[in-house]
């Protein structure tokens, strides 16, 4: 991975500066962990998910599933630009893999600060379209805590906290797009993050299902 993000980036002219955020496909890191799997039909692929999923909660058209603590259709499991007859699956240990990406590319470009992003599309709750998601990431404070802080008017935030990670992965899924445009690697350069060396993990989003504000839309068991 690390040879690749270097061979992108010289195509490019470019090189990681300190400070910078890198944001990569999760399909690239899944690829280069061979998370390649057969699914030659509907039924194959159906079944694919049920394995992969941590919990199943409706079947339909898709699979609502949870994967890695995220709601997720398909266990984020996918068809699409992969050879015929397989799926690529989420990319194992996101967060362990971006903490290993970090420091190789820290050591390669002599760096003291970084910021690796795992992103895949996302879709949201009766909202057209799909966005990015930070399925893992590396480097810096992906959930940035606004509670206590004040508004305009002075009045003390009670609940806001800011997914700094997914809003970077839904930026680059902008130029990652979604079909053929073949960028693996989006280069973030100058954004207000809080690095930190503390190891991040799925704990770090996760909001329980007794706790999320649409609770009561979801069929947990």
């Amino acid at each position: 991975m690390v040879s690749a993000v270097g061979q992108a980036l010289e195509q490019e002219s470019l090189s990681l500066k300190s400070g910078d955020i890198l944001v990569i496909a999760s399909k690239v890191l899944a690829y280069s962990q061979g998370r390649l799997a057969k699914a030659k039909s509907d039924e194959a692929f159906r079944e694919l998910i049920k394995k992969e999923a941590d919990q199943v909660l409706e079947e339909g058209d898709m699979v609502l599933t949870m994967k890695n603590k995220v709601l997720i259709p398909n266990a984020g499991i996918d068809r699409s630009n992969v050879p015929e007859g397989q799926a690529v699956l989420w990319p194992s240990e996101p967060f362990k893999s971006a903490e290993k990406i970090r420091k190789e590319l820290m050591g390669k470009f002599g760096l003291d600060r970084l910021g690796i992003v795992i992103s895949d599309s996302h879709c949201q709750p009766l909202r057209m379209g799909t966005s990015g998601i930070a399925i893992g990431w590396a480097g810096f404070e992906g959930v940035y805590d606004a509670r206590g802080s004040k508004d305009l008017f002075g009045r003390e935030m009670v609940y806001t906290k800011v997914a700094t990670a997914d809003n970077l992965a839904s930026a680059a899924n902008l130029e990652m797009g979604e079909t053929d445009a073949g960028v693996p690697f989006v280069l973030v350069r100058g954004a207000k993050v809080s690095f930190t060396d503390t190891p991040a993990t799925a704990d770090d989003y996760f909001i329980s299902p007794d706790e999320c504000l649409y609770r009561s839309l979801y069929n947990f068991k």
